[in-house]
């Protein structure tokens, strides 16, 4: 059995964003009507030192 979540792959566009002080809020929303509310921290890497990539 299929679920809806499972049919259905969302596309998600943006409605509004705005600039908080923990980052960026971003509200989003499907053209089945879902919406959904995402943000993006004002630093976007918290532990430089994790994202070192040793070449």
């Amino acid at each position: 059995m299929t679920t809806t979540a499972e049919a259905h792959r969302h596309r998600w566009t943006v409605e509004s964003a705005h600039q908080v002080s923990e980052g960026l809020v971003v509200y989003q929303r499907c053209e089945c009507g879902r919406r959904r509310i995402t943000s993006t921290p004002a630093y976007p890497v918290a532990y430089p030192e994790l994202a070192i990539i040793d070449a």
